[in-house]
């Protein structure tokens, strides 16, 4: 894999039920693979802050001999 590759998981699920004619809300969890780092989310924004928390650290790099 690309050294700037990364790979994630991405779980959405609705909040709770809506009224007719209301937006959809969603909560979710996005997860980073292979090393489990992970947040919990309930809006857009919130998913933003942690891939870009995600993003700024670069994952332990294991090496096989």
């Amino acid at each position: 894999m690309n050294e700037s590759a990364r790979l994630f998981t991405l779980r959405l699920w609705p909040a709770a039920d809506t009224r007719d004619g209301d937006p959809p809300q969603w909560r979710g969890k996005i997860q980073s693979l292979p090393d489990g780092e992970a947040y919990n989310f309930g809006d857009w924004l919130d998913l933003i802050r942690a891939l870009e928390a995600m993003l700024a650290t670069r994952p332990e790099e294991t090496q096989e001999e």
